[in-house]
């Protein structure tokens, strides 16, 4: 009932054909350091070309959020399940999410083996939960992996939070009825461009 993996070879022809114009060079100068000039651990020009890609796209609402980045949104992935995660809770915050799902989503759960959160599966399992002492973090992923559906947070309660997994929220992967509008999203380079081992997120 999940997806494990892919490359997206397909993408190859258009990058070997645009070889030359695509290639980038990065002057010796640039990043010598761990931080910027402005002793930020963020490049301001980055941020603003995300902000007006996303603009140019009309996939994603930026106006007044905050930009992270991550290697690859894996590792944004499971930061966002600490983060999430309520500290010293009476029992761990459950991560749940619909079926079919994208296996790194358990998997990253459980590796870390953590008290404050664990992964219980389907989301619709718990759509009837009245227990106001169970936190719940849910994983929604639009358009989804597999199946390509513009899923939404099954879960609807203060204790219920949503990591919107938006990866292929592109143009060239799905429609794009409306700017995504979410408290937390994650995209990732890798799906724009095909580029799967960029592992920027």
């Amino acid at each position: 009932m999940f997806a494990c993996s892919g490359d997206p070879y397909f993408l190859e022809p258009f990058w070997l054909q645009n070889a030359a114009s695509s290639a980038l060079v990065v002057a010796g100068w640039h990043r010598m350091g761990y931080t910027y000039h402005d002793q930020s651990f963020i490049s301001a020009e980055l941020e603003r070309h995300i902000r007006k890609l996303h603009a140019i796209v009309g996939n994603a609402v930026t106006d007044g959020r905050h930009i992270l980045f991550g290697a690859g949104s894996a590792q944004l992935l499971v930061a966002a399940v600490y983060a999430l995660s309520p500290l010293n809770s009476s029992s761990p915050t459950r991560v749940v999410v619909s079926i079919p799902y994208f296996e790194l989503y358990k998997q990253q759960t459980e590796v870390f083996n953590s008290v404050e959160f664990k992964f219980e599966g389907d989301t619709s399992l718990w759509m009837n939960n009245s227990d106001s002492n169970v936190n719940f973090i849910e994983f929604v992923t639009s358009p989804n992996n597999p199946d390509g559906q513009l899923n939404k947070a099954l879960l609807h309660s203060s204790y219920a939070k949503a990591i919107h997994d938006r990866a292929y929220y592109w143009p060239h992967f799905t429609g794009i009825p409306a700017p995504a509008d979410d408290d937390l999203m994650i995209f990732t380079i890798s799906k724009l461009t095909g580029h799967a081992s960029s592992r920027f997120g």
